[in-house]
């Protein structure tokens, strides 16, 4: 069970970057109407909530930049940021850099329980868990914003 987790997040990690690749800058950053946020914010919200559920929630120190979490949290939005947030290429590469972090997780450290009960989750493979389906439900989101951008039916 432990190792399927682990494929799981890699492969839809490996979808997530192949769909960062694709995209350009202005199509990342368009907020389309009916959405609250960009492509690039989906990106980088997956990049933070992955760092808390696999790392700091282990008890681990995040790796990723402190302005990250301004950006990206949860309850943040672009059209409230005071200055030009991450490139597209640099969340990629960050996408990239935590898939090796992630596999240096091994199976059985999935099974540890964390130092404190945390969003009901009570060990790693908990939150691992969650972390692939939080992952998944916005790279489905990421695709609509994108299908709907190139379209051209949006208000910019």
């Amino acid at each position: 069970m432990e190792a399927a987790a682990l494929n799981q997040l890699n492969k839809i990690r490996d979808w997530t970057i192949k769909t960062a690749e694709g995209l350009a800058d202005d199509t990342a950053n368009i907020q389309p109407e009916g959405f609250n946020n960009t492509i690039k914010w989906h990106l980088g919200h997956i990049i933070t909530e992955t760092e808390y559920f696999l790392f700091e929630l282990a008890g681990h120190n995040g790796r990723i930049p402190p302005e990250y979490n301004r950006f990206f949290g949860p309850g943040t939005r672009p059209s409230e940021w005071r200055e030009e947030g991450p490139l597209l290429g640099d969340l990629a590469e960050v996408l990239k850099s935590q898939v090796e972090r992630m596999n240096q997780i091994k199976p059985e450290d999935l099974s540890v329980q964390l130092k404190e009960s945390q969003h009901d989750f009570e060990s790693l493979a908990d939150s691992a868990a969650f972390s692939a389906l939080h992952e998944a439900l916005h790279l489905g989101q990421i695709k609509a914003m994108k299908r709907i951008v190139l379209s051209g039916k949006t208000k910019l």
